[in-house]
């Protein structure tokens, strides 16, 4: 049947989007009858946001590790004494190093840091009462194979004191910063799908397996600068691909927030130089629509004054940390840092191995972390049927973004040494614009294939925010040792005396019996009656 016609209306509500058939949404009204009769039948779609963001934040909290990444300690350092000097914990981490007659200082983009600080900084009365800085002598068991690594520098840290004190700062960035802020961007995906015209259901779904089926969930559980790059480019894109038509007077406003979010990704990172360039190369596209380019370019250059704040703060805080505003961090470390590269610092050509590495090597490549991103290449099929949902603008911008990220991470000599200890990290900021393709693939699936990938998702990806390890391992131990939970293992390694008590089988299973009754009373509370009109 050929497709019906779309009218104005829907063109100020929708922007630029694809034509639906008439079949396929009978289809999709078919197919999602048993979802409307679900939990969620009734809500408006701003009551199941809400629902939807403290879901996650609840279960992205349950699942943090203590893990500690260099950012952490300059949030301690801003926080405790209001100084970006890290001279307390210069051996704590190579990543911190000083430079003679300057101080001590984080090798590393502040971002990520400076907004960590601030729910710590808000708890640190907290903090000094349960986490005072008492010096101990402990001997700590030795964990699992390859994270050993991670844990040698328990004894500097326990002998200072430092222990429960970088614990609890760790649990607080992670539990209110990282996980209220992936939690938001599940809200994001949720309402763009909305405006990409998915149904209810199949938005509450696709969003539920955005933010516990692919590498967001893994990330999350500590300070990671990867992950805030890739939150960063969908709060800025939901921003330019608001449609216009709606808020017209707010269009400057928008353009300028979505450049200071890109900024603040550069801030975070030098990998957000891929979300400021192409993020601004969308911005003009969606200018050109309706403007001559003259008139666009003037539009898009108010997304360039936001992004212009964080970038111009970047080089004043490499002049005041390193004495050179125009070189970053990298550029004043120890030189034996960089031994064995190809390059001085660290950053050359394209590396054809990098290249095959980040998205297959089975220790951090994106596409056996999250094997589910994979489906987006259908979307190409979908464009040429004319069945898409994601506009072709947006598709094209989703491909480009990876493309650049992907040749900009092979140009990174370190991601073949050391990637391997953390997982997945360089690639996860095109996670949310791969999985919009996705998304848009799964729609036009048949209905127990979407399930079966949905559900191979969520579990690999739950495991591997339980055992923290690679793919396969991490499915094996939870499938063999049973269900836990990241933070119970790491305190009952870092303290054997408390190991008895909290690697019982039973505790983790009570906690997540908890945590669900709490879900379960999120979404009953204050249901309607009967459903709203649509």
């Amino acid at each position: 049947m050929a497709p019906p016609p779309i009218t104005p209306e829907q063109l100020g509500q929708y922007g630029e989007s694809s034509l639906v058939s008439e079949t396929e949404t009978a289809d999709l009204k078919q197919c999602s009858g048993s979802v409307k009769a679900a939990l969620w039948t009734g809500y408006s779609a701003r009551s199941i946001a809400v629902r939807l963001f403290l879901t996650c934040w609840i279960l992205y909290a349950l699942h943090f590790t203590p893990y500690v990444y260099r950012e952490l300690y300059l949030s301690m350092s801003l926080a405790e004494k209001h100084s970006v000097h890290v001279d307390e914990y210069v051996d704590l981490h190579p990543d911190l190093f000083e430079i003679a007659g300057r101080g001590t200082y984080m090798g590393g983009n502040p971002g990520a840091s400076i907004l960590a600080a601030i729910p710590y900084a808000l708890l640190l009365p907290i903090v000094n009462r349960v986490a005072p800085i008492h010096p101990t002598i402990q001997e700590a068991q030795a964990p699992r194979g390859q994270r050993f690594v991670y844990f040698k520098f328990l004894e500097k840290v326990r002998a200072r004191g430092l222990d429960r004190r970088i614990g609890g700062a760790a649990a607080i960035t992670s539990c209110f910063f990282m996980a209220p802020l992936s939690a938001l961007s599940v809200v994001m995906m949720f309402a763009l799908l909305l405006r990409f015209r998915f149904s209810m259901g199949h938005a509450l779904g696709m969003a539920l397996l955005y933010g516990f089926g692919t590498p967001i969930f893994f990330r999350t559980a500590t300070l990671s600068l990867n992950l805030l790059v890739a939150l960063l480019g969908l709060f800025a894109f939901g921003l330019l691909w608001w449609p216009s038509e709606q808020q017209p007077r707010f269009e400057r406003l928008r353009y300028w927030g979505a450049g200071v979010l890109a900024g603040w990704a550069l801030l975070t990172d030098y990998s957000g130089v891929v979300t400021v360039s192409i993020l601004g190369l969308f911005a003009l596209a969606l200018q050109l629509r309706s403007k001559s380019f003259w008139s666009a370019l003037k539009g898009s250059l108010w997304f360039l004054a936001g992004a212009l704040g964080p970038i111009l703060f970047l080089l004043y805080w490499q002049w005041y940390c390193y004495g050179n505003p125009w070189l970053p961090a990298q550029f004043h470390q120890p030189k034996v840092y960089y031994m064995g590269y190809r390059t001085d610092r660290g950053f050359g050509w394209p590396m054809p191995r990098a290249l095959w590495a980040l998205l297959f090597d089975p220790l951090y490549g994106l596409l056996v972390f999250a094997p589910i991103l994979a489906v987006a290449l259908y979307q190409f099929v979908l464009l040429r049927r004319g069945t898409n949902r994601i506009p072709a603008r947006v598709a094209a911008f989703a491909w480009m973004f990876f493309l650049a990220l992907w040749l900009f991470c092979s140009c990174i000599e370190y991601t073949l040494r050391f990637q391997w200890m953390d997982g997945v990290r360089y690639m996860v900021p095109a996670v949310p614009f791969l999985f919009l393709l996705v998304a848009d693939a799964l729609n036009s699936f048949p209905r127990v294939l979407t399930y079966l990938a949905a559900s191979a998702a969520i579990v690999e990806t739950w495991c591997l925010a339980i055992v923290r390890e690679n793919p396969w391992g991490s499915i094996t131990q939870v499938f063999s040792h049973g269900l836990s939970l990241p933070w119970l293992t790491a305190v009952s390694q870092a303290a054997p005396q408390y190991a008895r008590a909290l690697s019982s089988e039973t505790l983790p299973v009570a906690l997540y019996v908890v945590c669900g009754l709490i879900i379960w009373g999120i979404w009953r509370r204050g249901r309607p009656s009967s459903p709203p009109a649509y």
